[in-house]
């Protein structure tokens, strides 16, 4: 396997990679095919953790594997928001 490192050179190369990884569809829950975005947008507008959250966006947790993960992205963007 070849891997190659990308090297960043600045702070701007550093903000351009970062929204370039954001345009790519992360999901955080496999089995109700739940986007990291739409998680935390869900996060940033409504009150709860994250299993309320999936409520909130139509579904619910299955096989739990992604809740951990799940609470921590909900701790992180109601820690960015400024109160």
């Amino acid at each position: 396997m070849i891997r190659k490192k990308l090297a960043i050179a600045s702070v701007s190369h550093y903000k351009a990679i970062h929204s370039l990884w954001s345009l790519v569809a992360m999901y955080i829950c496999i089995c109700n095919a739940l986007r990291e975005k739409d998680l935390r947008a869900t996060a940033r507008c409504h009150a709860g953790d994250a299993e309320t959250l999936y409520n909130r966006l139509g579904c619910r947790p299955q096989c739990r594997q992604c809740l951990e993960d799940a609470d921590q992205i909900v701790a992180e963007e109601r820690s960015a928001v400024p109160a």
